[in-house]
Formats: C-alpha cells, structure tokens, sequence
C-alpha cells in the first residue's frame, strides 16, 4: 500500500516535471537535460547575488557616485524632494544609469542634463541634438506640446517624456 503511494508521488512529481518542460517548448530528452543545466546555474547564481554586490556595480564610476551622494545630501537636507515609488515600478528591475564618461559631448552638458542622461539612458550627443530640435521647434512656434515633440524626435515615449519635461522644468522650452 506504501509503496503505491511512493510510486504515485514519483509518478506525479515526473509529470510535473515534464509539463514543465512542454510549457518551456522542450522537446527532447538531451534539450532537457540543457535546461536543467542552465536552470540550476542561473539558481546559483541567484543564490550568490546579493544586495552589495549589486551596489558595487554602481560605484565604479566616481563621478556618478559623488553626483549620487549630493543628491542624497540634498534630499536629507530636505532641499530636494523625492516621488514616491508606484506598485507598478516596484516589480520590475530598472537599469543601472548610463556611464557618461569619455562619451563625445559630455562636456557640454551641465550636472542636471548629465543625470538626465544618465537615468534616461541618452548618449549626450543624441541628447544634444533633441534638446535643439525641440527648443527650435518651440521659438518657431511659441511653444510646443508633448505631442509635437514626439513627432519631432522618433524615440522610446518615455524617454522623449523625460527630455520634454526636463526642459520645461529647466525653462528651456515652454507648453503652448
């Protein structure tokens, strides 16, 4: 009687482990012993990561981490204000920002356009090139709206979001 139960247990446990295996679109025997391969790696490797090891790989650009900690300074200080974090945003993993250094028009940015760069993700060039077209754009018009400067620059929405709202915000262009 045990032993049935032992023997329906395995059986159980096998197909689960096949289903698996069809819902991953393996097929056969040698391409599952892969995944099981790569998916006991990446859990080792899940195993080791840990909180500081992930801090590390933000600070091995000095300059981001000095403008990272005059930022924390200010928010502590209470002359910054920080946006609460939505449940939307909480899931997912952001990218770390983007390293600016020895990239062509770095120089020409100040401290806030070298954060928005670095948080959206922009090369400065690109940057630079957007920030004309959108404030030309808005001197011809006398000002310009979120959907004009969409249809000038064809890049991610959310980025050009960023941008257009960092230049308002820092008066470059003004919202008709």
């Amino acid at each position: 009687f045990i032993e049935s139960h032992a023997l329906e247990f395995e059986l159980r446990k096998e197909i689960m482990r096949l289903q698996e295996y069809r819902a991953a679109g393996i097929q056969t025997f040698c391409s599952a012993k892969v995944y099981e391969h790569l998916k006991q790696a990446r859990e080792e490797a899940r195993l080791k990561r840990t909180v500081l090891s992930e801090v590390l790989d933000y600070i091995h650009d000095s300059a981001a981490c000095q403008q990272w900690l005059h930022r924390q300074a200010a928010i502590d200080s209470g002359q910054l204000q920080i946006t609460p974090i939505s449940v939307s945003q909480v899931g997912r993993r952001s990218a770390p920002p983007l390293n600016l250094t020895g990239l062509p028009g770095t120089e020409k940015l100040n401290d806030k356009e070298k954060e928005l760069c670095q948080m959206v993700r922009l090369v400065p060039g690109a940057y630079l090139e957007y920030k004309s077209a959108l404030v030309s754009e808005c001197e011809k018009l006398g000002g310009l709206r979120l959907a004009q400067a969409r249809a000038l620059i064809k890049i991610d929405v959310n980025k050009t979001r960023k941008i257009y709202d960092f230049l308002i915000r820092e008066g470059y262009i003004s919202k008709v």
